[in-house]
């Protein structure tokens, strides 16, 4: 009971728990109903035969039932321990599944991420990223791709997530990975078939083909976006509009044109000569961040934090 401005309140009790007084009756009463016999339940719940009975004996007082029909032989179920074992088994079956569910989802650390970001960054080091995890749980991982924001604000259900911006969401808590910086890249054949280094203008790349990936509810830079920079709009010639970052990639290392790039995503593309700097850098305001539900920094979030930000 809660003492109340002078007054005490009774907290209203299940019916359920307050009849049975011990919940642990209703497991012997299972165990003999599925089993149809006392010895058979007392050795699946580890206990003795007479102990059983005692449970289920004490079960039928409080409910002032008779739930067996007892013979010198057997036992069986009278019509209403048929009722209340069907009502039971259904209850324990609800809650085993409930459980379970809840138990997958325990262990399955959900991390959402742009395309790109995860071909690029998280998928070579999935193994590093699941080690850090198992220091705290065995978790299994489970990426989640995001195109939009709004694939996030629409019932998404992450455990952390990669996202861009100033690092300040509603809902959201979040720690800095490093700052957008944005270059334009091409293959160096590429390059040298159009005359672009890391030297040339934004004018110079601007007469090259571009590369573009549809920028509608995104929050990273665009060509336009880009362009803008050196007071430099596209142009109205026609152009390929892709759907998700990883296929932009893919053109420009098939030689096809420029794709922005942006460092922290393409640095191995980079070291491993792949791609080249065709172009000036541009910085913004924005950064990738790793954001997680406000209030639910857990030790697996912890975890990831200290993997992804080694250095802090």
């Amino acid at each position: 009971m809660l003492a109340c401005s002078g007054c005490m309140v009774r907290l209203a009790m299940r019916p359920i728990v307050e009849r049975t007084e011990r919940l642990q009756r209703l497991a012997a009463f299972d165990a003999a109903a599925r089993l149809g016999s006392f010895t058979a339940a007392a050795a699946e719940l580890g206990s003795t035969q007479p102990a059983v009975t005692r449970q289920i004996r004490a079960l039928e007082r409080s409910l002032g039932l008779e739930l067996f029909e007892r013979t010198a032989n057997r036992s069986r179920l009278t019509d209403a321990g048929r009722q209340v074992a069907t009502a039971v088994d259904a209850g324990f079956v609800t809650i085993e599944q409930a459980l379970t569910t809840a138990s997958d989802q325990a262990s399955t650390f959900v991390l959402a991420s742009p395309p790109g970001f995860a071909q690029q960054v998280m998928v070579p080091v999935l193994d590093e990223l699941h080690a850090a995890l198992e220091s705290e749980h065995e978790y299994d991982i489970r990426l989640w791709l995001y195109d939009r924001d709004a694939d996030l604000d629409n019932g998404g259900d992450a455990d952390a997530m990669i996202r861009i911006g100033t690092g300040r969401w509603d809902g959201l808590e979040s720690v800095r990975l490093f700052d957008e910086t944005v270059v334009p890249v091409a293959t160096r054949a590429f390059a040298d078939e159009h005359r672009l280094d890391a030297n040339s203008d934004a004018a110079e790349v601007l007469a090259a083909p571009l590369l573009h990936m549809d920028a509608t509810d995104r929050p990273w830079m665009s060509w336009a976006d880009w362009l803008a920079r050196f007071d430099l709009a596209l142009t109205t010639r026609r152009r390929v509009v892709y759907n998700a970052y990883p296929a932009v990639v893919q053109q420009a290392l098939a030689g096809r044109g420029i794709a922005l790039g942006w460092r922290g995503v393409i640095d191995q593309y980079v070291a491993d000569g792949l791609l080249v700097a065709v172009g000036p850098e541009v910085s913004t305001d924005r950064s990738y961040c790793l954001a997680w539900p406000a209030g639910r920094r857990t030790p697996a979030v912890e975890a990831v934090i200290r993997w992804m930000t080694p250095s802090r």
